[in-house]
Formats: structure tokens, sequence, C-alpha cells
């Protein structure tokens, strides 16, 4: 049976043949023949029509590797962005612990200064009463041997806080008279820093005129009074020393 391999030029075919490889012997040898080459048939306008029977041309491999390359990417900046945010909360965190650990030992400290021999805190300075008395002068000696000087009051809050330590006698404060001109004499009330008063809390009716040498205290009820002589109790103050680290 025979095949028209222009009716089918897809067709892959086997040929067979035979060769005599002598006539004297009768020996026949047959071979089998693919054909796999591509055909080319006639048109019917004349030209040539060329099959190739390759095989299908497979999708590129490396625009798939580019794909995945590119989505790993996107998927590592988005972990370094959260990682970032991540980083800066606990370093603000741990700033703000920083912060509040100083606060805490800022105050453990000065408490630790207020508590040795009778001081006590108040506000950003430390206070000692006297338990015994002597003149202003040596009152104010005695005050800076302890590293403090007599109290000098600010405000109302700290007098109030002055009053309920001094509640068994007179104490003395840091207020003095001074004198600030030879002719004609002229005294002025100035703090042992020498800084002019600008909160004055006298008792009701008395004389706040300065004059020599005189020296204020505070009695009982809070309030200030003033003499030139006399043995009181005593206020010293000292600010709270800041933490060196």
């Amino acid at each position: 049976m025979s095949s028209n391999i222009y009716e089918n030029p897809n067709l892959t075919m086997n040929v067979r043949y035979s060769k005599g490889a002598g006539e004297d012997r009768g020996e026949r040898e047959e071979r089998v023949v693919d054909i796999y080459e591509s055909i080319n048939l006639p048109t019917e306008d004349g030209g040539e029509h060329i099959q190739k029977l390759l095989p299908a041309v497979q999708r590129n491999p490396f625009r798939t590797a580019a794909l995945v390359l590119g989505l790993l990417c996107i998927l590592l900046l988005a972990g370094i962005a959260v990682l970032s945010k991540l980083y800066i909360t606990v370093i603000l965190e741990k700033e703000k612990l920083s912060i509040i650990n100083e606060q805490l030992n800022n105050n453990l400290r000065s408490n630790n200064q207020c508590q040795t021999e009778g001081w006590k805190q108040f506000g950003c300075s430390c206070y000692y009463i006297s338990t015994d008395m002597k003149s202003w002068n040596d009152s104010k000696t005695d005050c800076e041997k302890r590293g403090a000087k007599l109290v000098i009051i600010k405000n109302r809050e700290e007098q109030d806080f002055l009053t309920q330590m001094n509640k068994y006698g007179t104490s003395w404060i840091g207020l003095e008279s001074k004198k600030t001109s030879s002719w004609p004499d002229k005294w002025e009330w100035m703090w042992v820093d020498g800084s002019k008063p600008q909160y004055q809390g006298w008792t009701v009716g008395v004389s706040v005129m300065p004059v020599n040498r005189s020296t204020a205290y505070i009695n009982l009820q809070g309030t200030w009074m003033h003499t030139n002589n006399g043995s009181k109790q005593w206020i010293c103050e000292k600010q709270i020393k800041e933490l060196s680290w």
C-alpha cells in the first residue's frame, strides 16, 4: 500500500528499502529510514509553503523569575518599613523611660538630702530649724557651716510651710536692714543673698521702716517681726543639688 506524502505533509514516514549485498548469496539487507524533515509543498499560487515540525515555543522563564523577584523586593521594602516604625517606637519609649527614671532618681536624692540631720523638703529646697537659740549673726554663721543660708522667703506658700515648721517659738529669717546711703542715712531691707524682698509677710500694724541693724524673724503666727537684739531659733535653707551623672 502506498502513501501520498503530499496529502499529509506533517506525516512522519517510515521508508523501507532493501539492498542486495550479493546476488550469489541471496542475501538482502533491509533498512528503515524515518523521515522527519519538513517537506516543501507547492501551493496554488506556485510558491512553496514551508512547515517546520519544531517543538512548541515555551514561555520565557526569565519573565517569571523577574516577577517573583519584584514581589520579593516589595515584601522586603514593606518589612523594612514596619521594622523601622517599630524601632522608632522602641527608641521613643526608651527615652521616655529614661526621663522618668531620671526624675525618680532626682526625687530620691532630694528626699535623701532633706532627710539627713532633720532637714525637710519643700519645693526645690531643704529646710532646717534649730532647737537651740542664738543671735542673728551667729545663726547666720551656723547656716553657712551647714552649706546653707538663713531662709529667704519668696512667696506665701513657702511662708505657710515655715509656719508649720516653726511651732514652738520665734525663729530668725535671712532678712536684715542695710545702710545704702551715708548722707542722709538710708536703710533698706535685704536678704542675705543681697536681693531685695519681692514678697513681704509682715505682721499687721508693725512698722516696716528699716532702722539701724534691724533683723527679721518669724513668729508663731507665721508673720514677720523685726528687732536689733536678742537670741532666737533660726531656719536654714539650702538648694537641692542636681544629680551628677
